[in-house]
């Protein structure tokens, strides 16, 4: 059994591999955003994007929403080998996904925006594959939803 700090770690590590990987930018849910295209950086087109340790990847999303949205919150969530039992990425580099992204809130319906973050591939993170389900919500609501297959070298 490992003590619950390396459990935590692992997790985050596995989430972070999610994250970064993947050009697939499969709608999951997406309510009052609608997604045009995400990039994530070194994975220019392919469908399963290699996130490098030791490095951080640029995740780009760009999207317009149908109603005024005056503040979001980022989340992500990863599995490890395709096992579809998404868990919580902790270790988020920003959460409030109007500060340091690139968007300046309220966002108004009618414009595109491009969503930005820097995600930290940690030299200890496990060489896994991950499928990234990101997320920006308002309040309970998840507006935007993509979904990012990854995998970590």
């Amino acid at each position: 059994m490992f003590p619950n700090n390396l459990k935590i770690v692992f997790i985050s590590i596995c989430l972070i591999t999610t994250l970064v990987n993947g050009i697939d930018d499969s709608d999951c849910g997406s309510t009052i955003a609608s997604v045009h295209e995400v990039k994530v950086s070194g994975c220019e087109e392919l469908d399963l994007c290699p996130l490098m340790r030791d490095n951080v990847t640029e995740l780009e999303i760009t999207f317009e929403v149908d109603s005024v949205v005056e503040n979001m919150k980022a989340s992500a969530f990863g599995d490890i080998n395709d096992n579809n039992l998404f868990l919580p990425f902790l270790n988020m580099p920003q959460r409030n996904a109007c500060v340091k992204s690139g968007l300046q809130c309220p966002l108004q319906p009618g414009q595109i925006y491009t969503y930005t973050s820097l995600i930290p591939v940690k030299s200890y993170y496990p060489l896994v594959r991950s499928n990234v389900k990101w997320q920006l919500w308002v309040g309970n609501e998840m507006i935007l939803c993509v979904f990012i297959p990854s995998v970590i070298v």
